[in-house]
């Protein structure tokens, strides 16, 4: 330091020193950072102690240095840049201020000034700070190189019978969904609702589905990865889930019955749909749906905004959707509501079939979680059945058969007794006969029920 000279600004959260120019890259990250955190600057020719070291400054230095900052920043930042000194040995300060598009991105990640250190912006930090000073979300933007022809018309067709409005223009369609830019160009929602094939653009939005033997994802009994827009990916889903989970009856007559599904098919539908709505399509992964003997989950990437929680899940609570178009598209296309009472219901239902929903989130997943199965089959009221068939059913919904030795212990009825009860259940439609002899057993008329 020369006599005379003051110390440098050591560095803090609004200063940063560099000793040379080559450290351009280090000097363009903390532009990125300090116009993300309220602004700052950045003096070159300071060394890590504060002392003066001064650069020489070249021809075309300086405007090298403005185009670096320039088209390695996003939103391109234009700094001022002053010169102390003499161009042998300059202090070059350059004058940050705070952008008001965030965060500012430097070499494709997002930045900001924590202390004296530049620091990446977690994903979902990011995305809150660009919706906040944007005002769009990620469903909201230009989805780039997508073209008007890459329309799938029979999807908008599907889409248009759903939501009950007459056939119209594609154009008119998106714009009244809020599905175009203010220059016309389609957003990315549109594209997973319409487009021929979302995954050319968006890769990670699929849907992959397993049943798994047992409780633990080891062996796979069945396997699918489900492409396409969002409604058909809904309808797949759900086919998967129908196919590889089992089905009860309710008696509702001589031999009348009504099918009841394993797990509640709204509920199970809701838990689906919010994740397609849900999800974060900015970040890796995809939705998975999983089943178990014991338990059905679907897993999404994203976990709630920091005003909810786990517990408000619980209660009622305002309705803050991630894609906010898609999720209007979705609820003109009546698939949910905007109440935020959606997991209210899913909850009542797993209650009222005997069962326990319960949500979680875990390394950037969110998750919904049945568990239990489909309890006993039931009966309507005009179906007689005594206390003793009563507790046949009760028994069966646990065990699948029963024998007439099983009958006679479980009941302490006389073997004439027992014959005759089992008779009047089959002619009353409530059991089937199955096997000869020996092998006889008794269960109910549809697939096996599951147990409790």
């Amino acid at each position: 330091m020369r006599r005379g000279e003051q110390a440098a600004p050591s560095e803090s959260e609004h200063t940063e020193n560099k000793s040379s120019l080559a450290e351009w890259r280090e000097v363009v990250e903390s532009v990125a950072a300090f116009a993300t955190s309220g602004g700052g600057q950045v003096r070159i020719g300071i060394g890590p102690d504060g002392k003066r070291t001064g650069v020489r400054l070249g021809r075309g230095a300086l405007e090298d240095l403005a185009n670096k900052i320039k088209v390695n920043t996003d939103p391109a930042q234009f700094s001022s840049i002053a010169i102390e000194g003499s161009e042998e040995s300059a202090v070059v300060t350059i004058r940050v201020e705070e952008s008001p598009i965030k965060p500012v991105w430097a070499f494709g990640r997002p930045l900001k000034r924590v202390g004296r250190t530049n620091q990446h912006v977690p994903r979902e930090e990011a995305q809150r700070m660009t919706e906040t000073t944007t005002g769009r979300t990620w469903d909201a933007m230009a989805c780039r190189g997508f073209r008007s022809d890459e329309m799938d018309k029979k999807a908008v067709r599907d889409y248009l019978g759903r939501a009950g409005v007459a056939t119209r223009a594609t154009q008119t369609l998106l714009k009244n969904l809020s599905l175009l830019t203010p220059e016309d160009a389609t957003c990315n929602g549109a594209v997973l609702l319409f487009a021929r094939h979302p995954q050319q653009f968006f890769p990670e939005a699929q849907v992959k589905c397993a049943r798994f033997a047992g409780t633990t994802s080891v062996r796979f009994l069945d396997e699918q990865t489900i492409e396409g827009n969002v409604l058909s990916q809904l309808d797949r889903a759900l086919a998967f889930v129908t196919r590889n989970t089992q089905q009860g009856i309710r008696i509702t007559g001589r031999a009348e019955r009504e099918t009841i599904p394993e797990y509640p098919e709204d509920a199970v539908r809701e838990a689906i749909v919010n994740a397609l709505c849900h999800r974060d399509y900015a970040a890796v992964g995809t939705i998975q749906v999983r089943i178990y003997d014991d338990r059905l989950e679907v897993w999404n990437p994203g976990i709630l905004p920091p005003e909810l929680s786990i517990e408000s899940l619980s209660r009622e609570h305002a309705s803050r959707p991630r894609n906010p178009r898609l999720a209007q598209a979705l609820y003109r296309a009546r698939l949910i509501e905007h109440w935020g009472t959606g997991t209210l219901r899913m909850i009542q239902a797993a209650k009222d079939r005997g069962m326990r929903l319960e949500f979680g989130q875990d390394g950037g997943v969110f998750m919904a979680r049945f568990l239990g199965t489909a309890q006993v089959v039931g009966r309507s009221k005009d179906v007689q059945i005594s206390t003793r068939q009563e507790k046949v059913l009760r028994y069966l919904a646990e065990h699948g058969t029963i024998t007439r030795r099983e009958y006679r212990s479980l009941l302490q009825v006389s073997e004439r007794q027992s014959l005759r009860d089992l008779t009047e259940m089959m002619e009353k439609g409530v059991l089937v006969r199955s096997g000869k002899g020996r092998t006889t057993c008794y269960q109910l008329p549809t697939a096996r029920l599951v147990r409790d």
